[in-house]
């Protein structure tokens, strides 16, 4: 039926084309063939226009989607945009232990007896240059596990521990002091056989794997210090009021809770508080003790550590390098893990 209408349709042209005179019947099969064609043709660009507003609103839909991304911002809860980057105001989230993924590799936990019958928890993986992580005051092992994940793809053998005190590690007896917590790390070192080990330090931690490179120089190989301090005043007063360390704060009680085996967050906090008042105190010649390479590294928002510190200590140990990572505070480790851990590697790298 279809072919004689389109039969119809072309001999109907093909007589106008002629000019010859249209019989009645067939003007008006010719006249219905139109009408159907137009409608046709109607029908088409509704559907074409239907699928149009279609795609349109998916587009809108996929773009309002990709724009309701929680970005980075002031709020430490955000989550971070897709590339993985956070703003210098966030506090992101805790990285997954260690011991949990480790990307196929073993790993290898446990406790080693310190000074004060003190039980220090670490997790060791992987094969290769040694490199211990040492996280902050009040913080534990698992802000450092992201790092030790990227060390493991680069081959080397990682170590994270608990400092004394913090996370899965007691105590102990003794008064909690930088001296004590670089002792624990030897014992550990000792322990896993490592004659020596590259640092890499987190604020806290960064002032003890100097106290280890000043008070045992032939257990440190290299020193990457992030956020590290000379004296009590290299603390910031104002730090204590900025949003990320209230965040911090509140978070750290919470994980101290699921994590300790013993003791009460509010003791460690006090005594994290006294010794902050009294240590470090070092001057350029303690300074120039560290004899292994060191990198002395800031954040440019870091809202806790005053940089100056962290520049004294660059120009007073010879050979030292000054790195300032940007757009991160002191929380760049989380904020920024790529370009930490590739600072990091970077280091390692060197001579």
């Amino acid at each position: 039926m279809a072919e004689k209408k389109d039969r119809s349709a072309y001999r109907a042209g093909e007589d106008k084309s002629r000019s010859f005179p249209a019989l009645p019947g067939r003007q008006r099969q010719s006249e219905e063939n139109i009408r159907l064609f137009d409608r046709r043709q109607a029908l088409c660009r509704f559907v074409a226009a239907g699928a149009g507003a279609v795609g349109m609103l998916a587009g809108q839909r996929a773009f309002a989607q990709q724009m309701s991304l929680p970005l980075a911002s002031s709020s430490p809860d955000r989550l971070p945009p897709i590339n993985g980057v956070y703003d210098w105001h966030a506090l992101p989230p805790t990285p997954t232990p260690l011991e949990s993924e480790a990307g196929g590799q073993q790993v290898d936990t446990g406790f080693v007896p310190g000074q004060g019958r003190a039980q220090i928890y670490f997790a060791s993986a992987g094969q290769g240059v040694p490199v211990i992580l040492l996280h902050d005051g009040l913080a534990n092992s698992d802000y450092m596990s992201d790092l030790a994940r990227a060390l493991l793809r680069a081959r080397c053998r990682v170590v994270v521990m608990d400092a004394r005190g913090h996370g899965r590690s007691t105590m102990g007896t003794l008064p909690l002091s930088y001296d004590l917590l670089a002792d624990d790390v030897v014992t550990l070192m000792a322990y896993l056989r490592l004659r020596n080990a590259a640092f890499v330090g987190w604020g806290d931690g960064a002032v003890q794997a100097m106290n280890v490179a000043m008070r045992h120089p032939g257990t440190v190989s290299r020193v990457f210090a992030f956020a590290p301090r000379t004296t009590p005043d290299g603390l910031l007063a104002s730090g204590e009021n900025a949003p990320t360390i209230k965040s911090f704060m509140t978070r750290a009680k919470t994980e101290y809770k699921r994590l300790s085996r013993s003791g009460s967050f509010s003791d460690l906090r006090d005594d994290m508080r006294n010794l902050h008042r009294q240590a470090p105190e070092w001057s350029n010649a303690d300074l120039v003790r560290v004899t292994a390479p060191l990198w002395a590294v800031a954040a440019d928002h870091d809202e806790l550590v005053a940089r100056m510190q962290v520049e004294q200590i660059a120009s007073a140990i010879e050979n030292a390098g000054l790195a300032i990572l940007p757009a991160t505070s002191h929380f760049a480790l989380l904020q920024n893990p790529l370009l930490f851990s590739l600072s990091v590697e970077s280091f390692l790298g060197g001579r």
